[in-house]
């Protein structure tokens, strides 16, 4: 295994200011070179830490601009609307379908940590200038397909070293693996890590030589919170934004995501987020058009609450409506939290769809 540091660089030497001292004061609004200047305590006459800061400046602009084409709205049905607070709570809380959530974090841990052990594989590599803004990457076969998988944790936990544990059965099939992390709520938004996302998308694709994977064979993948942050990066894409393109990505497994936004409000999931309406109906992938995507496998397990089902067969109604190449599985015996280990698990269904997608992409070679 190579590691490769996570860097804090000093931005301004006169001043011992460090990048993750600007980051911290962009993130609070002070979004132009004079400002964060003075809020830094960087003296006028210091000229050395002009570019460094606008390079810094220049980053957090792409990453928060605004869609140019603004995606048209789409009818998306709310069931919720007349249930309690408290059945919300219980349709949008997983674990409610399970005994014991820790028994399936642990078998993330455990299993990541296996891999990791076992194989050689490049770890943090930087894809942007921001803290955490890292990846791992297993190397499988010279010009094989890459799959990257974005980790659940409602936005606000787990991270790549506990999402691993799919590599070593991926790696079997000659699929090299990216693990991408992103910046956690409450310390960014969800906007923000969609941006992220993509970004780590864009990068990887602008390193597909150097580390040996086919550009033109790029699947991403995600569960719960990153099946929603998988549909969204589709979204981008199709849009152009954040370095990515329509024909950026090759296809995308997204398993029991959440694709409309607006039932977490009211919820305790919404503490740490701090959606607004307006956010949630921003953010939500599925209350608005997604022509021209690639093939889309949706899946969840039936061992799911009603609303986690129903979002995933309604973004497929969706999909279908919008002419894009989808299908929708419900996975028996499985629930929110194990589903994830079928995209390696050999001759389960969602596996024989991701070899079936990436066979199809090798035919049209």
């Amino acid at each position: 295994m190579t590691d490769a540091p996570i860097n804090n660089p000093i931005i301004c030497t006169c001043f011992d200011i460090d990048q993750a001292s600007v980051e911290v004061a962009i993130a609070q609004g002070h979004n132009d070179f004079r400002k964060l200047r003075v809020v830094l305590g960087v003296a006028g006459d210091c000229g050395n830490c002009h570019r460094p800061i606008n390079k810094l400046l220049k980053a957090h602009r792409a990453l928060n601009a605004p869609s140019k084409d603004p995606l048209i709205r789409r009818r998306f049905p709310m069931p919720w609307q007349h249930m309690s607070r408290a059945k919300v709570e219980q349709e949008y809380t997983p674990s409610s379908c399970v005994d014991d959530i820790m028994v399936f974090i642990n078998d993330y841990i455990r299993h990541s940590k296996d891999a990791q052990h076992q194989l050689n594989y490049a770890s943090n590599l930087a894809y942007g200038n921001g803290m955490g803004e890292l990846l791992d990457y297993f190397p499988a076969q010279t010009d094989g397909p890459l799959l990257v998988y974005i980790h659940g944790g409602y936005w606000q936990e787990l991270s790549k070293n506990e999402s691993c544990f799919m590599a070593p059965g991926l790696l079997e099939q000659g699929t090299n693996v990216a693990i991408i992390d992103y910046t956690l709520s409450p310390q960014a938004t969800i906007k923000h890590m969609i941006a992220q996302c993509c970004q780590a998308v864009a990068w990887l694709l602008s390193e597909a030589q150097e580390l040996g994977f086919d550009g033109n064979k790029v699947v991403i993948a995600g569960s719960s919170a990153g099946g929603h942050l998988c549909a969204s990066v589709l979204q981008a894409a199709q849009q152009g934004l954040h370095g990515l393109s329509p024909n950026s990505i090759s296809g995308a497994i997204l398993l029991s995501g959440v694709y409309d936004l607006r039932p977490l409000i009211n919820t305790s999931i919404n503490e740490a987020l701090g959606l607004t309406l307006q956010d949630a109906t921003d953010l939500s992938p599925g209350l608005y058009s997604n022509q021209d995507l690639p093939p889309c496998l949706i899946a969840y397990g039936s061992h799911e609450t009603q609303e986690f089902k129903r979002q995933s067969q309604e973004y497929y109604q969706q999909l279908l409506s919008d002419g894009v190449q989808s299908q929708c599985i419900e996975v028996a015996g499985r629930n929110h939290f194990d589903i994830v280990f079928d995209l390696a698990l050999k001759n389960s269904s969602i596996n024989q769809q991701l070899v079936g997608l990436i066979t199809e992409l090798s035919l049209q070679e």
